[in-house]
């Protein structure tokens, strides 16, 4: 009974599939049961049937490749719109880079360009500020000469500066614009940090407007300048005319106001610097002028050394003892010394003549002559062209003399005037006219 059993037993058991691998020395088995095979071949056959179902239907509906394809040209229609935005971008970029680099060297061409034309303009300045330097406006240290150090002429006749002759307004605006002209401005920081942008950036409208600025300190300084030196000019032409002496010398522009006119037209920069400048050039011609015309008069002392013993008008006749009119001003000087013109001329006169015993007579022009008295010894002759430097003769005590000196006298159309006034102008003129 006990075989049977243990036979049916062991034909129940399935038989399991075995899987063996062999290599050299190593074996390995593994062992399968009917069903693990089984659902391992139903999922394979699952998946092979749904892949096979899907590409299938794939391959039979050709408007899903369509759609795809459709995508994928949008995609790249819409990186390509992109990447030509990102470009057009960059040019425009890159455009304004290079108008701002064209626009900056622009900028900083005219900068330069109007930095050269101060500095040309300051030469130009500079040789102003000479010529007003040589005439006393200026001293040494390219300075301003205070007003009482240019009013340095008689101080019993005349005070106050070279600007006197003008009005008191006009005369504080020259003081002050000329001595903005050489002050030396103060360096500060702010000065600098003004010129620059929030960012540091060089600000090239206000570098612009501090150019314009500086030119027109300049025009205002050089107008100073041609105002001062037209101020000399006229002051002088009023000694001359309070002498009854005429000088041939043009009108300043300030001056010539009349029959004028035409619509206001500001002008600014280096317009007005130019203008300030032929202004300039136009007074110091004018005060050129005034030198020549005043070279040409008698305006100066017939003997610088010799005292002088009788004055022009009345006095009491020294060999009657009476009251008498003396023609002209006596100067002591040792008999021999040379006796030279006042003024350039032509001798009219010569010889001896009556209580001048010898004279020598000068005509100077325009109706301005000179006599010369006294003479130990007349050396020049009628007709001979002289001037200040010309030896006419020697000082001597011919004629009606008490004594070695010269008779002098000076006569306007042949009426003798006091040659006292004539010097006092030359003194004056001599400090306005350097």
């Amino acid at each position: 009974m006990m075989r049977p059993q243990a036979a049916d037993r062991y034909r129940s058991q399935s038989s399991a599939r075995r899987i063996v691998f062999i290599s050299r020395d190593n074996t390995r088995t593994y062992t399968f049961s009917p069903l693990a095979l089984f659902g391992g071949l139903t999922l394979f056959l699952t998946v092979s049937l749904g892949f096979l179902a899907a590409t299938t239907y794939l391959v039979f509906r050709d408007d899903l490749f369509d759609l795809v394809r459709e995508r994928n040209a949008d995609m790249q229609q819409a990186y390509e719109d992109r990447i030509a935005r990102l470009r057009s971008e960059i040019d425009r970029i890159s455009s304004r880079q290079i108008l701002d680099s064209v626009a900056m060297d622009d900028k900083v061409e005219k900068i330069m360009s109007a930095q050269q034309g101060i500095a040309d303009r300051q030469r130009a300045v500079g040789a102003l500020i000479d010529k007003a330097r040589s005439i006393g406006l200026i001293d040494g240290r390219n300075e301003a000469v205070p007003a009482d150090k240019r009013a340095s002429l008689d101080t019993d006749e005349v005070t106050g500066s070279v600007n006197a002759y003008a009005d008191a307004g006009r005369a504080n605006r020259i003081d002050r614009q000329f001595d903005a002209l050489t002050a030396t401005p103060a360096k500060t920081d702010s000065s600098k940090t003004a010129l620059r942008t929030a960012d540091g950036k060089p600000d090239f409208k206000a570098i612009s407007g501090h150019l314009a600025a500086i030119d027109a300190e300049q025009a205002k300084a050089v107008e100073s300048i041609a105002d001062a030196v037209n101020s000399r000019v006229n002051a002088a032409v009023e000694v001359m005319a309070d002498v009854g002496l005429q000088a041939k010398v043009p009108d300043s522009q300030a001056d010539s106001q009349d029959a004028v006119g035409g619509p206001y037209i500001p002008i600014g920069g280096a317009q007005a610097l130019s203008a300030a400048m032929q202004e300039a050039d136009q007074a110091f011609n004018r005060i050129e002028l005034v030198k020549a015309e005043a070279a040409r008069l008698p305006l100066i002392r017939p003997m610088p050394g010799g005292e002088m013993t009788s004055n022009f008008g009345s006095r009491r006749d020294p060999f009657l003892g009476s009251l008498a009119f003396h023609a002209g001003i006596d100067f002591r000087s040792p008999t021999g010394t040379d006796i030279r013109p006042t003024a350039p001329g032509v001798v009219t006169v010569a010889g001896w003549s009556g209580g001048y015993g010898n004279m020598v007579e000068v005509d100077h022009g325009n109706g301005v002559t000179t006599r010369y008295g006294h003479m130990s010894r007349i050396i020049a002759q009628v007709g001979d062209k002289v001037t200040r430097d010309t030896v006419i003769g020697e000082v001597g005590s011919t004629g009606r003399s008490t004594g070695p000196h010269l008779h002098y006298e000076t006569r306007i159309n042949g009426v003798a005037l006091n040659p006292i006034n004539y010097i006092n102008a030359g003194n004056k003129l001599a400090s306005l006219l350097p």
